[in-house]
């Protein structure tokens, strides 16, 4: 109920974003099967380890892509989250370059392929090239329903967090790092999905450990907003600390793909692979500075200010907010 109203009240961009969204999901979702079947019709993706499991872990990447970018743009636009809006555009920038990717090491692999005198990489050319340009002007469309919505939504800001500035800036690092929590989560799940069906076998050491990476991952990223909603300092330096250390798996993993005794191993998925981990890298390090910066932001009263705003304080504790005027009236203190 409380979500129907939420979208009534929206501005005409909010829901033209949220159609959009959902259109793009769906037509993004038909693109993708309709790829895979395509392929699976003349090859046995999963006879062997290979790199013709590349086509499956694109399509599961691109679907994932496109639910989860669907949870951003509804989520940002009904809670008024600028900031998420934007890095759905962004997101969707990554998406498209995961498209390009794919076309171009797909050709490597399909053209080998032929089915009555066509490389089978002929057959799923014209849903690869859409879907990116699906993904390429949908986002040119965000971005200018994004500027319409970033105006739309300045007033919702202004009466969450008020005319402080320094509290304004500190309100945009809080929402900063609350995005790229769920965009962790995101390149997390697909790094270890794609090292798990394209590198691994069950008998590696490292199956087990990358397949307990995924859960242990969420809860230390729920953790982690715990903390920020708290403004736990302890929670929220050993998420931190935790933070150091998948950097340097990363970067293990990185070098480990160019190691000439692990070069069999990589060579067919290292392009994609090694995309991937650089993108998540940056993840990992953007979300490092917030993490900083938001903890740096603690004991200067953003708590108090969003717990206003949600209810969850008292009238007595909001008085420190307000003063009163010559009139009697209670009046929004401006003072920062």
């Amino acid at each position: 109920m409380a979500i129907s109203e939420s979208f009534q009240k929206m501005p005409l961009a909010g829901k033209v974003c949220c159609w959009l969204a959902g259109l793009q999901a769906l037509t993004t979702l038909g693109l993708e099967i309709s790829i895979l079947v395509l392929v699976l019709k003349y090859i046995d993706v999963f006879s062997s380890w290979s790199s013709d499991k590349g086509v499956a872990i694109y399509f599961l990447l691109l679907v994932m892509g496109s639910l989860f970018g669907l949870f951003l743009m509804v989520g940002g636009v009904l809670n008024g989250d600028t900031i998420q809006i934007i890095g759905f555009c962004v997101f969707n920038l990554f998406a498209m370059s995961l498209g390009i990717f794919r076309y171009f090491q797909m050709q490597e692999w399909l053209n080998d392929n032929v089915v009555q005198g066509h490389p089978v990489f002929e057959l799923v050319r014209s849903e690869m090239l859409a879907s990116i340009g699906v993904l390429a002007g949908m986002t040119v469309v965000y971005g200018v329903l994004a500027y319409f919505l970033f105006n739309a939504f300045g007033w919702e800001i202004y009466k969450r967090v008020g005319a402080d500035l320094k509290i304004r800036r500190m309100y945009v690092n809080y929402r900063m790092l609350v995005f790229l929590l769920k965009m962790d989560f995101f390149v997390f799940l697909g790094f270890a999905v794609s090292y798990i069906i394209l590198i691994l076998k069950s008998s590696d050491p490292e199956f087990a450990i990358t397949v307990a990476f995924v859960p242990v991952t969420l809860f230390v990223l729920v953790l982690a907003f715990w903390g920020l909603r708290r403004e736990s300092a302890a929670t929220m330096w050993a998420f931190v600390f935790l933070l150091c250390g998948s950097t340097a798996y990363f970067v293990f993993k990185c070098a480990r793909m160019y190691d000439p005794k692990q070069e069999a191993k990589y060579l067919t998925q290292r392009p994609m692979m090694t995309y991937y981990t650089v993108v998540s890298l940056a993840v990992i390090t953007a979300t490092l500075h917030q993490a900083v910066t938001c903890l740096a932001n603690f004991g200067y009263g953003l708590k108090e200010r969003i717990e206003i705003t949600r209810g969850k304080r008292s009238d007595m504790e909001q008085i420190q907010d307000y003063y009163v005027n010559a009139a009697g009236d209670r009046r929004m203190n401006l003072d920062g």
